[in-house]
């Protein structure tokens, strides 16, 4: 479809650059590097092309000096595949290469947590706050981890420990941007609607716009954490990305989407 939309219009820089992605994704370097060159040529300010050019660069150094980090991307497809003996042997190897690999570690805490494993997910957490005592990403996951397990002052103790590192959670720039974007939206009229992640308290939300008003919260932690009582982690998370939560599934997508819309009926509308 992208080279007859070149054929049509071979000025596309868009489509010579969405070319250029794929065929990067495909190991086809010189064919990638041509077309994201013409991108740029046609539109020197192209930022998507200059991004895929440097990773095609980056991809074929790495493949060079035996440490190609798509492993990790193919790692986490199998995974999500239930393909469990292959991804184990891929991030395994990323963690040999670099013992302090985190991307890796996080592979394998969603690995063995999806197969049931709590105590090699247990084991690799813990490895993980060793090298990294500051990884609030391991808090999270502990915390939930010990509650499904039932051990609720582990879980308690590391939600404190959880709670103490996001008191300086967000940046000085995240509070910033997300207030700019609020006066900007006041002088629109539109209303600002956020939405916390999954099980997450929307409290650190809440405080950035702490005396401010007209601001539309909307409270991912109670819902899902009701869902979870009711059915297990994998019906409505892939992966354990966020710790505590991870990329939905259509289930978790259906609660996330529902849950928004209720909100906003309320707030808004009402009803």
């Amino acid at each position: 479809s992208l080279k007859k939309a070149i054929e049509l219009n071979p000025k596309s820089y868009w489509a010579l650059a969405r070319l250029g992605e794929i065929l990067r994704c495909t190991d086809e370097f010189s064919q990638a590097e041509e077309f994201l060159k013409k991108a740029i040529e046609l539109n020197p300010k192209n930022a998507y092309a200059y991004s895929a050019l440097g990773w095609t660069y980056r991809i074929q150094g790495e493949i060079e000096s035996g440490t190609d980090k798509r492993a990790y991307g193919l790692g986490y497809h199998y995974g999500e595949n239930d393909k469990f003996s292959q991804a184990e042997e891929l991030f395994k190897k990323a963690i040999e290469c670099n013992p302090q690999d985190v991307w890796a570690r996080n592979g394998l805490v969603g690995l063995y947590w999806k197969q049931g494993e709590l105590s090699k997910t247990e084991e690799i957490l813990k490895e993980s706050l060793a090298i990294n005592p500051k990884n609030d990403w391991a808090y999270r996951a502990l915390e939930s981890l010990y509650g499904e397990m039932n051990r609720i002052e582990l879980a308690q103790e590391y939600k404190k420990k959880r709670d103490e590192l996001r008191l300086n959670e967000y940046s000085a720039i995240t509070i910033n941007n997300y207030r700019k974007l609020k006066e900007i939206l006041d002088k629109r009229g539109i209303r600002l609607v956020c939405v916390e992640y999954p099980v997450r308290s929307v409290e650190p939300l809440k405080n950035i716009f702490k005396g401010e008003r007209g601001v539309i919260f909307v409270d991912n932690e109670r819902v899902f954490k009701e869902a979870l009582k009711r059915g297990s982690y994998i019906e409505y998370f892939k992966d354990s990305f966020g710790g505590d939560f991870g990329h939905c599934t259509r289930k978790g997508n259906r609660i996330l989407a529902e849950n928004i819309a209720n909100v906003i009926l309320k707030e808004v509308f009402g009803k």
